[in-house]
């Protein structure tokens, strides 16, 4: 069912991201996609109410397909769909075999980097999912905030961005995304001098040994069975064209 959650969604600066997961049933997979085409062509043609496209290449789902709203306010989910919906349900449900539901994420500002400017998704993407122990949050995002300032100062050209599952799941999940054309990481580029590494830079700016604490800080604030990694590709053809 292609609907809406509003129970927690009341935050006026937070930037919402809503991710939506399908399997096509066995054998439909060509339909799937010609009707998922149409739908976007119909519905999704402007940036207000862009979809994009996701399949995954790794992993149990590989194969699957994720479909993703990026960078909504509170206000989206005050906005009349069902039509849009029930063209949803009428020409593409019935050929999935399974489906996640909506699930909205909240992207943590402050451990995300080369986020901020609305772009074309990237060819690939990394997906790093991990469930965090009650009372350990801070201890988990403490790394991953400093690690963003380092970016930061360092100038990596690269991108990284930290989301925070809001509703639609277990509201302890933490998704750390990078997105990149090429498989090279040598493609990036920062202003650190010659031999110069990112652990001593970042212990220089904040404290002997902090990269190494503050690293088993976060790992050991994880659940030993709440992490997965996934890579996906972006499919353009099943993507709104902006």
């Amino acid at each position: 069912m292609f609907c809406i959650s509003l129970s927690s969604q009341r935050n006026p600066s937070a930037e919402y991201w809503i991710s939506y997961t399908y399997n096509p049933k066995k054998g439909m997979t060509e339909e799937f996609e010609k009707a998922v085409a149409e739908k976007t062509k119909k519905f999704n043609s402007s940036e207000e109410n862009a979809f994009f496209t996701f399949q995954t290449l790794t992993g149990n789902q590989q194969g699957a397909y994720q479909r993703w709203q990026v960078r909504k306010s509170v206000g989206y989910f005050d906005e009349d769909r069902k039509k849009e919906g029930k063209y949803w349900n009428d020409n593409v449900d019935p050929m999935i075999a399974e489906k996640s539901g909506q699930i909205i994420w909240m992207r943590l500002k402050g451990a995300s980097h080369g986020w901020d400017e609305s772009r074309m998704p990237d060819k690939f993407y990394t997906q790093e999912t991990v469930v965090i122990k009650r009372g350990k949050n801070q201890d988990f995002l403490k790394f991953h905030r400093r690690f963003t300032q380092l970016m930061s100062d360092i100038e990596w050209t690269g991108n990284r961005g930290m989301f925070k599952l809001n509703n639609g799941g277990n509201v302890q999940t933490y998704m750390l995304i990078h997105g990149f054309n090429e498989h090279n990481w040598l493609s990036y580029s920062t202003n650190l001098e010659q031999g110069t590494n990112w652990v001593e830079v970042y212990d220089e700016k904040f404290g002997e040994n902090a990269w190494a604490e503050d690293r088993e800080l976060a790992n050991s604030a994880i659940e030993s069975w709440g992490a997965t990694s996934r890579k996906l590709e972006f499919r353009p053809d099943l993507s709104s064209k902006l």
